[in-house]
């Protein structure tokens, strides 16, 4: 006699399934979207001075080679984040990461300033989209006590990959030209489309908003928690209301005030992180420090914003997470202001830009779990998206400020006066937050 169909909360069952090989999988294909997004975000900066000799052109043209990215970036977030909750995070995050590592090998060709940004454009589209999705994937894949960390985990691969990325472009750029970096930076997303293709499952919460995925769901069920007897025939539920994938949800159920302070919190510190990116290299050049030193100066930032990702999500798992990310966006202010005081000079500069990292780098690591955990699976990655979405509106203000401000040809200090300070107002920003 067949048993009756039973009925599966899956959000509880994920919750309470112990970590296995797929969550493991899982981060580690997702952590690999994060690192060649990282790259292919941060390549311009590793690059930039080469790329303004090449089309002879001065910082003032800089600031929109940089920003044309970023505003592919915003647009990507907005659309592709919608796109992952209406069409599945996994099939969204792969087609970012094709589009993505496409525009990025095809920017290697570019014969004019014109089609550099124009490709940056479309490279911007595919990045901006693949990072709302990743996170989302995590954060519905892991049980509920190791949600926090394994999302940290994901997106310090961001990180990571601006790490591997001015590692590489130390030696690659300054031997084989700037097209070389686009070769490497757009052939290994490509390469991991395919992997992803291969490998990587569906968000089980998205396939139990879907009809007629009960096959799909109970297999994948039964190898996130061996625990549990699944079959096709069975109903699996939410326990949320359902909700439509639209921007006007992030405002409803008392979302309205988080939903504010989190847009806020992302646009500052994107804006701050993204002049640093792409403009601390080229600054350190014209102040007369080889190019191979400069890009190593981005390689301390990277190299902080690993480590103290790793330490938030310690200390976020033992106190408020919301007091301890508060706290690095305070210090953080006070070690771009430290970079200043390094007057161009390398040693003083990379340890202040590790201090950076450590604090205002792991700071954006840490304002994505906080983002999973305000909104609801049927909207999470469009809530998600559309938190990135006004960090990429910071980000293309901040490179475009940078060149405003070099017009002016302040004081090397300066720079990091002003992008410090704002930092101070993210802090306050997450502190006023209600607890989701």
């Amino acid at each position: 006699m067949k048993e009756p169909a039973r009925t599966w909360d899956v959000a509880a069952r994920l919750d309470d399934a112990p970590l296995g090989a797929l969550h493991w999988l899982v981060l580690a294909l997702t952590f690999a979207v994060a690192a060649t997004d990282g790259l292919d975000a941060q390549i311009i900066g590793f690059t930039a001075p080469q790329i303004a000799a090449e089309f002879g052109i001065g910082n003032d043209r800089l600031g929109p080679v940089f920003s044309a990215a970023l505003l592919g970036m915003t647009a990507g977030a907005l659309l592709f984040g919608t796109l992952g909750d209406r069409f599945g995070r996994r099939r969204t995050m792969i087609a970012c990461v094709a589009l993505f590592g496409g525009g990025t090998l095809l920017t290697a060709f570019a014969g004019s300033v014109t089609q550099l940004m124009l490709l940056r454009l479309v490279t911007g589209l595919g990045l901006g989209g693949a990072l709302p999705n990743a996170v989302t994937l995590v954060a519905e894949c892991a049980p509920g006590k190791h949600r926090p960390l394994l999302v940290t985990l994901m997106y310090i691969g961001f990180s990571v990959g601006g790490l591997l990325g001015g590692v590489i472009a130390g030696s690659l750029v300054v031997e084989h030209g700037w097209r070389a970096m686009f070769y490497v930076g757009g052939g290994l997303p490509l390469a991991l489309s395919l992997l992803l293709l291969a490998l990587l499952p569906e968000s089980p919460q998205y396939l139990a908003r879907r009809a007629g995925t009960g096959g799909r769901l109970s297999v994948l069920l039964a190898r996130l928690d061996p625990a549990g007897a699944y079959d096709a025939h069975d109903r699996y539920t939410l326990p949320e209301a359902t909700s439509r994938a639209d921007v006007g949800e992030l405002f409803r159920h008392r979302r309205v005030r988080n939903t504010v302070l989190l847009w806020l919190a992302f646009f500052i510190n994107l804006l701050v992180l993204f002049f640093l990116m792409n403009w601390l290299p080229k600054l350190l050049v014209d102040g007369g420090v080889p190019l191979a030193q400069a890009i190593r100066v981005t390689v301390m930032f990277n190299i902080g914003g690993v480590l103290g990702a790793l330490v938030l999500a310690w200390l976020s798992a033992r106190h408020n997470p919301r007091r301890m990310l508060a706290a690095f966006f305070a210090l953080g202010a006070i070690a771009i202001m430290a970079i200043g005081l390094g007057d161009g000079r390398f040693a003083p500069v990379a340890a202040a830009c590790f201090a950076t990292g450590l604090f205002a780098g792991a700071a954006q690591v840490g304002l994505y779990p906080i983002a999973t955990q305000v909104y609801p699976s049927a909207v999470r990655a469009t809530g998600v998206g559309w938190a990135q979405a006004w960090g990429r509106i910071g980000s293309i203000f901040g490179p475009l400020a940078g060149g405003w401000l070099a017009v002016l040809e302040p004081r090397f200090a300066i720079y990091f006066l002003v992008f410090g300070a704002p930092l101070l107002v993210a802090a306050a920003a997450i502190a006023a937050m209600r607890d989701a």
